[in-house]
C-alpha cells in the first residue's frame, strides 16, 4: 500500500518550504498569540534541526510513496532522539496531501514508521500535536499513542 523513500535534495526544498507554512498556519489555529510562529523563524529553526538538509546525521525524511503506482502522497519526518538510556523515534511531521487524505495513508506510515524504529533498536514512538487537531489525536490514539505530557497556557 505504501512505501518510504528518501527525499531528493529539490524534494527537501518543497518540504522545507510547506512544512513551515503548515507549522505557522497551525499556530495561528491555536488562537493564542504566545504561540504565533513567523515563517522566517519556523525556517530558521528548521535550519538549525536540519543544518544538513536531509542528509542530517539522525533525521530521515521520507516521501510517503503508493506501492502500486509511485504516486507521492505524502511527506514524513522523523528523527532519532536520546534521553536517558533510551532511544526513540521523534515524529516531526507528517503530511498526507489533500487528494490522499482519508483513505489510510497517514495510519500506514505510522505503521511504516513503527517497523522502522523497531528495526533501528529504538524504544519507541514520540510526537506532539496541537491541542486544537482533534483529527490528528483520534489518529494517533488509534495507533496506539498514549499522553505522556500536556502543556498548558493561559493567555494574560
Amino acid at each position: 500500500m505504501l512505501k518510504m523513500t528518501p527525499m531528493s535534495t529539490a524534494d527537501f526544498e518543497r518540504f522545507r518550504a510547506s512544512s513551515a507554512a503548515d507549522y505557522v498556519e497551525q499556530c495561528r489555529l491555536t488562537g493564542l498569540p504566545s504561540l504565533a510562529a513567523s515563517q522566517a523563524g519556523t525556517l530558521a529553526g528548521l535550519d538549525a534541526l536540519l543544518p544538513q538538509g536531509p542528509a542530517t546525521p539522525g533525521h530521515y525524511l521520507m516521501l510517503l510513496q503508493e506501492q502500486e503506482n509511485g504516486a507521492t502522497v505524502g511527506m514524513m519526518w522523523f528523527g532519532e532522539v536520546s534521553n536517558d538510556d533510551a532511544t526513540s523515534a521523534f515524529l516531526y511531521d507528517l503530511w498526507i496531501a489533500p487528494a490522499w487524505r482519508r483513505r489510510g495513508f497517514a495510519a500506514a506510515a505510522l505503521a511504516l514508521l513503527a517497523e522502522e524504529a523497531r528495526l533501528r533498536g529504538l524504544d519507541s514512538l514520540n510526537l506532539n500535536v496541537f491541542a486544537h487537531n482533534t483529527a490528528a489525536q483520534a489518529l494517533y490514539r488509534k495507533a496506539g499513542f498514549v499522553a505522556s505530557e500536556i502543556t498548558m497556557v493561559r493567555e494574560l
